[in-house]
């Protein structure tokens, strides 16, 4: 019987796969999954935004999941990826049995299955009593059985793969440890959180159900009745889990792949988005005055978009690189295609990936910011990738980045503001950003002259030569600061705008292409946001001052 379980265990783990299989095989059990649950309570009461919610969740959470056990196989059983990923994607079938077991022992009537909802003092003997005594609600008799038999098949593998059976037992009690905590999720966070304010032994069934179940407001957007509540709730929080357990997997299992990529992420870019994005947020606080509480929930929402943008970012990363192979050969010799650090189709599946993501987690926030980075990429693709390929003309090239950049101002705005919209973000605001990034991001293109020659990309470097393209480049500069006088009609302003706008003026003349010198093609992003950063902070309070 032993050898016979082994031989199926091997027989699964060289099961043939790649990431497109795996991918539709695991969203497949995944919605199947779902599909029975609705399909058990007719479909009752539930719309389109109940179901993007309800797959979101499910999608995040068995995802989570996934990779932890994946890590723990890989880890404490020696096994390779590949074929951990394979044991576990035929294990998952499991996940199918919860909601037809619940429909068979309540004879067709369900029992209530989420989480199990319980204060610090009652964890514990929950934990020692299998999830307690009510398997009617909560952790329900399918759930119960979900996890016994995962517990059950990881002490099997692991003895297989060990031959020992006290670290199996080991093995097997963390991974009930580990399920026992994510199924009581709500409760830990609800203990961390309220906690501090009301004692760590106090907070009760009551508090963890007024966090969870109570209707989702996510700044002034209400999202829904509390039927959504739950699965809105928790896939905010299994945004950020995911990310990170999916990054620290990479981090230590293709380091140098995960490195090479953070390494060719643009950082000034990635701060330069955030401040757009934290600028937009301000101004749709200054001008709607929105009604909102800072909670732990809109906290977590303005990370899970702020990760959105900046994985929206990454996505239009690998669509240049894809494209700019020729220019990256003369001038960026160090970028992971350029390397071989990463195939074509590699590199283009990375791609793909961090779009959906950008789009998912922005939409479990706010489907108006998903669809405003779906735009965003847009802009991206047709500057960065034939036939189009915009970027080959200056100030069109820079004015597409410009209206990219800007909606990433617009995503703050909206998520923050009080009606949802930019019905009272000032024109002359929206004005000036849009013609101070056309004369601005030219900046960038000093890095690139040679290749960009080659490759017939005419910038303004590439037009007027190093020197004039400095002048002309830097004048543009200087004249977006002054415009920002005009603009905002604020007069305190132009002496701050003379003082940065010179600064960055002088800066830009004094590139020097040598990498070492204290100002160069490669840093001078760094120094313009450098005094843009310092000329903001003197605006921002100027005019807020002349608001109030």
């Amino acid at each position: 019987m032993f050898k016979l379980i082994r031989k199926i265990i091997i027989t699964l783990e060289n099961s043939p796969t790649n990431f497109y299989l795996w991918t539709i095989s695991f969203l497949s059990l995944i919605i199947i999954r779902i599909l029975i649950e609705n399909w058990l309570g007719i479909f009752s009461g539930k719309d389109g935004v109940y179901f993007f919610y309800h797959v979101s969740y499910n999608f995040l959470f068995f995802s989570t999941t996934y990779f932890l056990f994946l890590g723990i196989i890989k880890k404490y059983l020696g096994v390779s990826i590949k074929k951990a990923s394979n044991i576990l994607l035929w294990g998952y079938l499991v996940i199918l049995l919860p909601p037809l077991i619940d429909y068979l022992i309540s004879h067709g009537k369900g029992f209530l299955s989420f989480y199990g909802l319980h204060g610090l003092r009652e964890l514990g003997q929950r934990f020692l009593t299998f999830f307690g005594d009510n398997p009617e609600f909560g952790i329900t008799y399918g759930v119960r059985f979900e996890i016994a038999l995962t517990v059950i098949f990881i002490l099997i593998y692991a003895y297989i793969k060990t031959k020992k059976i006290t670290y199996s037992l080991f093995l097997s009690l963390f991974a009930y440890s580990i399920l026992f905590v994510l199924g009581t999720f709500p409760s830990w966070i609800t203990i961390a959180t309220d906690g501090f304010s009301k004692g760590f032994l106090a907070v009760n069934e009551i508090d963890i159900a007024k966090m969870f179940l109570t209707p989702v407001k996510l700044f002034s957007q209400d999202k829904g009745s509390f039927l959504n509540a739950l699965s809105i709730k928790m896939s905010l929080i299994y945004s950020l889990i995911f990310t990170a357990i999916v990054s620290v997997g990479l981090f230590l299992n293709c380091k140098e792949k995960f490195l090479a990529f953070l390494k060719n992420c643009r950082l000034p870019q990635i701060v330069y988005h955030g401040g757009l994005f934290f600028v937009g947020a301000g101004l749709g606080i200054i001008f709607t005055h929105p009604i909102w509480e800072v909670d732990f929930f809109n906290l977590v929402a303005f990370l899970v978009v702020l990760l959105a943008i900046c994985l929206a970012w990454l996505a239009s990363v690998v669509v240049n690189d894809l494209a700019d192979q020729k220019i990256d050969k003369e001038t960026n010799e160090k970028r992971p295609l350029i390397k071989n650090v990463f195939t074509v189709e590699e590199y283009k599946t990375i791609g793909i990936i961090l779009f959906v993501f950008s789009v998912l987690f922005s939409a479990i926030v706010n489907f108006k910011v998903a669809l405003l980075l779906v735009a965003y990429q847009a802009l991206a693709w047709i500057y960065s990738a034939w036939p189009l390929r915009l970027k080959r003309f200056a100030y069109l090239a820079s004015f597409i980045s410009a209206a990219a950049t800007f909606l990433i101002l617009v995503c703050g705005f909206i998520l923050v503001s009080a009606d949802q919209n930019i019905s009272r973000l000032p024109f002359s605001i929206s004005a000036l950003l849009i013609i101070g990034f056309t004369l601005s991001l030219p900046v960038k293109d000093f890095k690139d002259i040679e290749g960009d020659k080659k490759d017939k990309v005419w910038t303004i470097p590439v037009i007027f030569g190093e020197y004039w393209g400095k002048v002309v480049v830097g004048s543009g500069v200087f004249i977006s600061f002054i415009l920002s006088v005009l603009l905002l009609n604020e007069s305190r302003l132009f002496a701050w705008a003379l003082l940065f706008g010179g600064a960055s003026f002088w800066t830009i003349l004094n590139i020097k292409k040598e990498a070492g010198g204290k100002i160069n093609s490669r840093n001078i992003v760094w120094w313009i946001l450098l005094w843009t950063a310092f000329y903001l902070f003197v605006l921002t309070k100027i005019v807020a001052e002349s608001i109030i």
